[in-house]
C-alpha cells in the first residue's frame, strides 16, 4: 500500500475543490451578491469577550448555533459547510 503521510507523519491531502464562507454568507453567489451590494461583512464581535483584545470588530461567521465547542472544532463545521457547496 502507498504510503499517505508525509515525511513528518501528517496525512497527504488533496484539494480538489474550494468553497466559501464568509461573514457575507456561503457560497459564490452570496458573497458577490452581498459585495456588489455594497454590504460589509465586518461587525462588532459579539460571539465573546473582547475586553482583552485590541480589537472590537472582525468579519465573524455569526450564522452557525453558538456552540460550547469551542473556536477550534467549529473550524471543522466551517470546513463541511465549504465542502457541500
Amino acid at each position: 500500500m502507498a504510503n499517505l503521510n508525509d515525511h513528518m507523519g501528517r496525512p497527504i491531502v488533496a484539494v480538489t475543490g474550494i468553497g466559501v464562507v464568509t461573514s457575507l454568507g456561503v457560497g459564490k453567489a452570496d458573497n458577490w451578491a452581498a459585495l456588489t451590494a455594497g454590504k460589509s461583512g465586518i461587525h462588532p464581535i459579539t460571539r465573546f469577550p473582547v475586553d482583552h483584545l485590541n480589537t472590537r470588530i472582525s468579519g465573524m461567521v455569526d450564522f452557525l448555533p453558538s456552540s460550547s465547542k469551542g473556536a477550534s472544532l467549529l473550524t471543522y463545521d466551517l470546513a463541511e459547510i465549504a465542502a457541500q457547496e
